[in-house]
């Protein structure tokens, strides 16, 4: 009976695999291919920004470029205090499949060093450079990766389960499916607004990867294969214009944050996808 049990369990979670396999390719466009956004041997068509010090300066060496990856924090002390920012591509991107690969490091550093390792992966920033910026965030912190973050303005249509509508800090509304009992739910519209990634958590110690896709005014979490988060309508509602109406978001920059902990990124790449 454990045998079957366990041969039962390992099917069902093919099929889930395999519709989320779908999912990753739904859209995109007959013949693209992978274009690196990281070309592994230096930042060409890609720019800093950093606490203290603004674009395209990193007194400090947090950023080290060493076989084909971008390590962060390589040569900070453990526990010092650092500077945080992120890395932001020049061009702005829509209809997109993205993916990337990352580890953690050892290292942690203040001003986040009693918390949990952290960084993140930001999308549709359309606003001038801050620490932190206005867009969407794919969360790429220890045992909530997967996250979706909207900032300053950033409103979407998402699903979250009903038993955890009422969650408040620190604990989240948590992501599911309309298929499997999500309740609709509007995430975002002022401030910073966060929805915690499905149940369960598919996080390995090694390298991980994240994909993000974007078609539309539809977006998609996916971490090692799996979907997690996913939202509709995404739109901008400008604060500083609360009688203004909210205008359909697409397309924006695109950053990797850099957040006080030592790890490394590989195989930033993106291909296009059909417009909807």
């Amino acid at each position: 009976m454990l045998t079957l049990t366990l041969t039962l369990a390992a099917a069902l979670a093919t099929a889930a695999n395999d519709q989320d396999a779908k999912a990753v390719d739904a859209g995109a466009v007959a013949g693209a291919v992978w274009t690196p956004l990281f070309n592994g041997k230096n930042l060409d068509g890609l720019y800093t920004f950093l606490q203290k010090h603004g674009r395209n300066a990193d007194p400090d060496g947090v950023i080290t470029i060493e076989d084909g990856t971008i390590h962060l924090y390589k040569n900070a002390e453990d526990k010092s205090q650092v500077v945080m920012g992120y890395i932001g591509t020049d061009k702005e991107y829509g209809d997109y499949h993205l993916r990337l690969q990352y580890r953690w490091g050892q290292k942690k550093f203040e001003p986040r060093y009693k918390l949990k390792r952290d960084a993140g992966l930001y999308y549709h920033v359309t606003g001038p450079d801050a620490v932190w910026p206005r867009g969407l965030q794919y969360q790429i912190e220890q045992t909530n990766v997967g996250d979706l973050i909207t900032l300053f303005g950033m409103q979407l249509d998402t699903t979250i389960d009903p038993k955890t509508a009422d969650f408040v800090m620190p604990k989240y509304p948590a992501y599911q499916a309309p298929k499997d009992g999500g309740q609709p739910h509007v995430l975002g519209g002022k401030g910073i607004a966060y929805q915690a990634h499905v149940a369960g958590s598919v996080e390995n110690d090694e390298w991980n990867t994240v994909e993000v896709i974007a078609r539309g005014t539809e977006i998609v979490h996916i971490l090692n294969g799996k979907v997690v988060n996913q939202g509709t309508n995404v739109r901008f509602l400008d604060p500083e214009k609360p009688d203004a109406q909210p205008v359909p978001l697409t397309r924006g920059r695109i950053l990797l944050e850099i957040e006080a902990a030592e790890m490394w990124f590989r195989n930033v790449e993106i291909r296009p996808l059909e417009a909807k």
